[in-house]
Formats: structure tokens, sequence, C-alpha cells
């Protein structure tokens, strides 16, 4: 994959990341990142997480909002929530998926790529197709 941007693929290279599998580009100027490769990020950085704070748990309604908190070794921090609803979320795990959004926006703001890459949980039509 030539066309995928050097920051991007600098830093799957550094985790060890297939990015002909781990990034696509969605649109022009859209890439995402899968969640297991983020993670694989999080872990070669060093960051670590807070508990998460929910914010809000209509477990009946299958709506979850959560915050989390990440630190790189430096001392950095990012923040970032998470959601998921029965309007942005079709599997049947709010909480796992709004921790999911939260976390993997939390890395790509420590990681630098916040705004250049998403994670394939930020939306359906992220996902990869097969």
């Amino acid at each position: 994959m030539s066309n995928i941007p050097e920051n991007i693929g600098r830093l799957l290279d550094e985790v060890g990341a297939d990015k002909l599998q781990d990034a696509w580009q969605v649109r022009p100027g859209i890439w995402a990142v899968k969640h297991k490769a983020l993670e694989k990020v999080a872990a070669h950085l060093g960051i670590v997480f807070e508990q998460p704070k929910i914010i809000c748990a209509e477990i009946l309604e299958k709506a979850v909002a959560i915050q989390v908190n990440g630190y790189l070794p430096s001392g950095v921090s990012a923040w970032s929530i998470g959601e998921a609803a029965t309007y942005n979320n079709k599997n049947g795990y709010p909480f796992a998926m709004a921790e999911k959004r939260a976390k993997d926006r939390v890395i790509l703001k420590l990681c630098g790529l916040h705004g250049d890459a998403y994670s394939e949980e930020e939306a359906d039509d992220f996902r990869k197709r097969a």
C-alpha cells in the first residue's frame, strides 16, 4: 500500500502491524486503522489508561458514553469520550464499543495521528470490507 501516509505507515511498521490489512483509505484523505493495531500501538508506546468514567448508561436503550484518560510514560496525557447508541452502533455490546472508541481516540491523540487516522470502531462505514 504505497499511498498510506508516512506517519501512519511508520507507526504501524514499528508495532509489526500489517499495513495492508490493518489500515485502509475509507475515502480521499480519510484513513481507518483496526482496533487491534491501535492496541499494539498503545502497548508499544507504554500508554496507561485510567479506569473509564461512565458518563451515561441507559442500558435498556443501549446508550452508553464513557470518558477515558490515557498517559504516555513521559506524563503527556489525553482524554476522549466514546459513545455507543442504537443510532451509531449495530452490535449488542454498547459498553464494550464505547470503551473501544474512547481508547482508540486517546491512542490516536497520544501518538499524534488524531485527525489523520480514525479507528475502524468510529463508524460502521469505516469497517474494512473483505
